[in-house]
């Protein structure tokens, strides 16, 4: 294989092309609009590396790893992540608001449906149909982002071990993330050490990526202190706002301040924060019932993105659309602060050998876990011989065509009132 040395890839790079923020949000509305479950990350990756190009596999797979160890929604943290890599905070602020525009909609229609109908018209048809699609979507999602981030026999130990004690052993997938994170740590130090590492790869192969990557990271992340100024100025005014309409009146000052916590000082993923949601929502305030809540969790598995636009469903009916929109602002706004804070931080740290290590250690444990999950929603959403075939059917033709996965999930969708 042909080496070539730093100075020639230097000259053969192209400064990448300034990604427009109206491109930004087309991107992620149609993210936003295909993302059931886990199946967002797939999409992500498959829009913004696969496709545009706008980031490597090694830059999405970091954003992967710090979306799963903050508060609040990985997929939201995600995006936002992403959003702020490709244009900083306005970057950032677009790209969660139009990820998170189809499910709001969503559960608005269905929220209205429901609480002015009492009844949701083909929802049991419908959820049966889509949770076949989703478990197809997300094995081929799993499959796509294993090959990426589980390629070294360290790595494949830290994904089996973080199936197994998620899986058979119901560990804290905060702790696992943080053990794995530890132990990366351990390989890193022993495999720098006793230099296997570096002896995997010839060392003029080394210098010219290191080389490349020196170049690249110069253009996608020189750090200005002015900008970074700028950018908490715009945050802290944003923080102000969303306070100021909070105090407006003690129903919006409960629904606001309450989700903001949660949503601020809840890690692990969107489940984790479903019971203090319902202790708040149901038990505290009383803004809905029990049944009304169990009602609300069934339609955010029905629409596409987080979990968490439960709290949309709240918020309408506390509020109506003004009331739905603040309480989804103050679930997500805790966590867009915390990524638009240390984003940069992150990135330069992740530039180190070590460092880029961890990072892979936690992204492994990660996907050991994802097998967990598709095992459990496999045992939950594949009980019959119609809802097996929806799911291969979404699995094949996802893998095998080119085929849109919004359409996928429309023609699912279809299919499921038709059999059900």
């Amino acid at each position: 294989m042909e080496i070539k040395t730093g100075s020639e890839i230097n000259l053969s790079l192209e400064q990448p092309r300034l990604v427009s923020l109206l491109e930004i949000a087309k991107t992620f509305l149609h993210i936003g609009l295909v993302s059931y479950s886990l199946a967002a990350l797939g999409e992500a990756k498959k829009s913004l590396v696969d496709k545009k190009n706008w980031m490597t596999d090694e830059e999405y797979l970091n954003g992967l790893a710090l979306s799963q160890l903050l508060p609040g929604a990985p997929t939201v943290n995600l995006n936002t992540y992403i959003g702020y890599f490709l244009r900083g905070f306005p970057g950032a602020l677009v790209a969660s608001i139009f990820f998170v525009i189809p499910c709001f909609v969503a559960m608005i229609v269905l929220a209205h449906l429901y609480l002015n109908y009492n009844n949701v018209p083909l929802v049991s048809s419908l959820f049966k149909g889509v949770g076949a699609l989703v478990v197809g979507l997300v094995l081929n999602t799993i499959i796509d982002l294993w090959k990426k981030g589980v390629n070294t026999p360290q790595l494949t130990i830290l994904a089996a071990g973080g199936f197994v004690l998620v899986y058979f052993l119901k560990v804290n997938i905060f702790a696992l993330l943080l053990a794995a994170g530890v132990v990366s740590l351990v390989f890193a130090f022993m495999t720098f050490k006793f230099s296997g590492w570096k002896a995997v790869m010839d060392k003029k192969f080394w210098v010219a990526k290191k080389s490349s990557q020196r170049a690249v990271s110069a253009i996608r992340f020189e750090f200005s202190k002015k900008k970074y100024v700028g950018m908490l100025i715009m945050l802290a005014v944003l923080l102000v706002i969303n306070f100021v309409i909070n105090s407006y009146s003690p129903t919006f000052r409960n629904l606001g301040n309450t989700l903001f916590g949660i949503g601020g000082l809840t890690f692990g993923s969107g489940y984790a924060m479903l019971p203090f949601i319902q202790d708040a929502m149901v038990n505290q305030y009383h803004f809905v019932t029990d049944k009304e809540f169990g009602v609300a969790l069934a339609l955010s598995l029905l629409t596409p993105g987080p979990v968490t636009v439960i709290s949309a469903f709240v918020g309408y009916k506390v509020a109506g659309i003004f009331g739905a929109a603040l309480a989804m602002a103050n679930m997500y706004l805790p966590s867009f602060a915390v990524v638009n804070i240390i984003s940069d931080l992150y990135n330069r740290a992740g530039k180190v050998d070590k460092v880029k290590m961890v990072i892979s250690g936690i992204v492994a444990a990660f996907f050991g876990t994802l097998w967990a999950v598709v095992f459990k929603l496999t045992g939950s959403s594949l009980v019959d011989l119609p809802t097996c075939g929806l799911a291969l059917a979404a699995f094949g033709v996802q893998r095998f065509t080119k085929i849109d996965t919004l359409w996928i999930i429309i023609a699912g969708a279809l299919l499921s009132l038709v059999i059900f």
